[in-house]
């Protein structure tokens, strides 16, 4: 078994990033390292059963980690920020008024990512559907503040992008099992954004090749009410729930 020392002893030049296959929070890492054109090394773990070595380098025994000359980095919005400083092209304003906007649309991230995640937990129709008019009256706000395209700042493309799309990619994997979410009626900006960012080979390549099913897997173990969309024919009985 490698120690959490040997693993970080085997030093490159090449970053590493320390992935679970379906995690939103690697992706958007992925998608700044495969837009910029960043040579990296990708580890993947099972997060239900993580390593020791990965539990004694991951402070808060989550991904992403990216490790940088045995230096490890966690949290997707900092390494981010330090693939952003160190690798051209700058991804992030250079304006500071506007940097510290994207910023915080960046954290707002957050709160609609919880919500995706919940989607996919919450057992009772109401819930869910609850669940899923907060995540719209979210996207309301978004709505009203996008005024350009293709991307969150118009032309450029940025963190902000970085952090957006693996949640819209989920989204979408719900709505071909479910019914559309992002719809032009209520959000025609949002939904252009959405479809301008996962046309993107950065974002395509960001994940492996079989996101989709390994994502629906994740939803049937999860048992929550979005599950019963899928075939129990193809994934057999229902398990024991996982949160993971």
């Amino acid at each position: 078994m490698l120690e959490s020392s040997e693993f970080l002893s085997n030093e490159n030049m090449t970053p590493k990033l320390v992935s679970f296959k379906v995690c939103p929070f690697v992706q958007r890492v992925a998608i700044t390292l495969q837009y910029k054109g960043i040579d990296y090394d990708i580890e993947y773990i099972d997060l239900g059963s993580p390593p020791e070595w990965f539990l004694a380098i991951s402070p808060l025994k989550k991904v992403p980690l990216l490790i940088v000359d045995g230096t490890v980095i966690f949290e997707s919005a900092v390494i981010n920020e330090y693939i952003d400083e160190v690798y051209p092209p700058m991804l992030h304003p250079e304006d500071l008024l506007m940097k510290a906007i994207n910023r915080s649309w960046i954290e707002f991230c957050n709160n609609i990512s919880l919500y995706t995640f919940q989607l996919t937990i919450k057992e009772k129709k109401n819930d869910f559907e609850d669940t899923l008019e907060a995540l719209l009256n979210d996207f309301d706000l978004i709505e009203d503040y996008l005024k350009a395209k293709p991307f969150f700042n118009g032309e450029q493309f940025s963190l902000v992008d970085s952090s957006y799309a693996p949640v819209f990619q989920r989204l979408e994997f719900l709505a071909q099992i479910y019914k559309p979410i992002i719809v032009p009626e209520r959000h025609p900006k949002l939904a252009k954004w959405k479809d301008n960012l996962l046309s993107l080979k950065a974002v395509k390549r960001s994940t492996v090749a079989e996101i989709q099913n390994l994502y629906y897997q994740l939803l049937w173990t999860r048992q929550g009410y979005i599950s019963q969309f899928l075939s129990e024919s193809e994934y057999g009985e229902r398990p024991t729930k996982s949160l993971y």
